[in-house]
């Protein structure tokens, strides 16, 4: 018995230390950066100080007014600098970030080349999750038997059983024809907000522009089909006029129509920057405390950059785990809500006359 629970434990711990050194070693000499980005402008500074002064030397006839063209011309410098230096380097970000795979491809292609494959991390990385996905789902799909089912398939059926039985809740039986598209919206998200936290790894679902507005539109559209197949053109239209019945409802809906309307426009947004807000702070957060580990490991050792940095991401690793399934499971439950939202009134009760 207590060999089982080593072997249980034994990839838990490996992924968690693989994670920690990876993250250590690859930004242990971040702190680096920092003080020369710091020297540099100060010499920048010195400088413009330098000329500042020279130059009212050899026009004191300009008076206050050169003195504010100067003060103006100096904001206008820190400005630039401060803007080059947000939107330069490998990322444009200037939030702190693990580095990924990609990363290390990067360093070691042309300026130009390695800006094109940044464009395309999160492209690249969902694709990946995709095909990882459909390779363990097919290979499972060859290896199903309601006899004697193993333990993949087991948990498998625990998955998908209880995300039926929550769908259920709130469509109602006809849930059953919506649930592999909303089951795999769920299991496409969770795997995408976890990837962050592998080693060499990275979040796609951390990008507003490149997939989880994406997630959004797909969700809306989808829900729109469900609509208008539900309730034809009348009836849908009849819905977003607020289903008016007496003539002071008809005289309201001119003003319900424009905010039913509205209303549809902003949920794919909504659901979009709730999922970017979380996992792109919780990856920073992450990025964040991996930095500060190793700013003070680095300090600690006197320089010495390949040390890896104290692990102080480690609690947050599981904070990580409770977020990433909250906000795909949010995500999720949102949409089946969108869905029900749509259907006609009483499709319930035929549904279950049906069965």
């Amino acid at each position: 018995m207590q060999r089982m629970r080593v072997d249980r434990t034994a990839p838990l711990a490996l992924l968690i230390g693989a994670a920690l050194l990876i993250a250590g070693v690859c930004l242990a000499d971040e702190p680096v950066h920092p003080a020369a980005s710091t020297v540099a402008p100060t010499e920048h500074v010195a400088t413009a100080e330098h000329g500042a002064t020279a130059e009212p030397v050899a026009a004191e006839a300009a008076g206050a007014q050169g003195e504010a063209a100067g003060a103006h011309g100096e904001a206008a410098g820190a400005h630039g600098e401060a803007a080059k230096g947000a939107h330069g380097g490998g990322h444009g970000t200037g939030m702190p970030h693990i580095p990924s795979a990609l990363t290390f491809i990067e360093a070691k292609l042309p300026p130009a080349q390695a800006e094109a494959l940044n464009k395309l991390k999160d492209p690249i990385f969902s694709l990946l999750v995709a095909l990882l996905l459909a390779v363990f789902f097919v290979s499972l799909a060859g290896k199903l038997d309601a006899r004697k089912p193993g333990r993949t398939q087991m948990a498998v059926e625990l998955i998908f059983g209880g995300l039926y039985g929550l769908f259920t809740t709130i469509i109602g039986p006809s849930a059953r024809r919506y649930t592999p598209f909303l089951g795999s919206l769920f299991v496409f998200i969770f795997c995408n907000n976890l990837f962050g936290m592998v080693p060499l790894g990275h979040s796609s679902t951390s990008s507003f522009a490149n997939t989880t507005f994406a997630l959004g539109m797909l969700t809306f559209l989808y829900v729109q089909s469900i609509a208008l197949k539900e309730n034809g053109i009348r009836g849908y239209l009849f819905h977003m006029a607020g289903s008016p019945k007496t003539g002071m409802e008809w005289g309201f809906s001119l003003l319900l129509f424009p905010l039913h309307v509205l209303g549809e426009l902003i949920k794919p947004v909504s659901l979009s920057l709730r999922l970017f807000g979380n996992i792109f702070g919780e990856d920073t957060l992450m990025a964040t405390m991996v930095l500060l580990g190793a700013g003070i490991m680095f300090k600690i050792t006197g320089g010495m950059a390949f040390v890896p940095g104290i692990p102080l991401q480690l609690p947050f690793y599981f904070l990580g785990l409770l977020s990433c399934t909250i906000q795909a499971l949010v995500f999720t439950l949102l949409a089946t809500v969108y869905i029900a939202l749509w259907l006609p009134h009483g499709h319930h009760a035929e549904e279950s006359h049906g069965h």
